[in-house]
């Protein structure tokens, strides 16, 4: 075991792949960049969540196993008249991750963690006039008040026998599918 945190831990050896997605999320000042945010979203994770949902959750992560936001990220879309891109090849970004423990944990600390930028992201949406039932669902859930995160760390923190090298394999893995998606919408454009 490491002589800090499991956060800190997962928080340095994913902090180059953190960075490099939120430099393509950029601070997305207008309709037309939040509209590429959007698209890059949803082709990370509808796809994303679609593969958890065919999963079994261990029992400690069950109650993460709830949480769909592809739905309200397709009805985002529709309110800005785009279509859902659910087209990232999962399997060639993440091959190699199967259902164990560890490897939801890491999945976990990406999309988890997702809801604390969420917060920033909803602010700079509402400036752009987009609202919880307007083009920003997705962000306004995500950015309600919760104890999911404090709830996830404490259980990553107290977890017995994890192989906290295996769980930033997989974050670095789950970065590597956002900066895919957000990268193809940006080509997309």
């Amino acid at each position: 075991m490491h002589d800090r945190s499991r956060r800190a831990f997962l928080r340095e050896s994913t902090a180059d792949a953190h960075a490099a997605l939120d430099d393509m999320i950029g601070a997305f000042d207008s309709l037309s960049s939040y509209k590429i945010y959007l698209r890059g979203m949803s082709a990370f994770r509808i796809p994303v969540e679609t593969m958890l949902a065919g999963r079994t959750w261990p029992d400690d992560l069950s109650c993460w196993s709830e949480q769909a936001f592809g739905a309200l990220i397709r009805a985002d879309l529709a309110d800005l008249g785009m279509p859902a891109d659910e087209t990232v090849p999962m399997s060639t970004v993440m091959p190699a991750l199967g259902a164990a423990r560890e490897e939801m944990l890491g999945m976990l600390y990406v999309l988890e963690g997702s809801a604390l930028g969420a917060r920033l992201l909803y602010r700079r949406a509402q400036a752009l006039g987009l609202r919880s039932d307007f083009g920003a669902r997705h962000l306004a859930a995500q950015a309600e008040k919760s104890d999911r995160w404090s709830r996830f760390l404490h259980l990553l923190e107290s977890a017995d026998a994890i192989e906290i090298d295996r769980v930033a394999s997989a974050s670095r893995a789950t970065f590597t599918v956002a900066e895919t998606a957000f990268r193809r919408a940006s080509h997309a454009e």
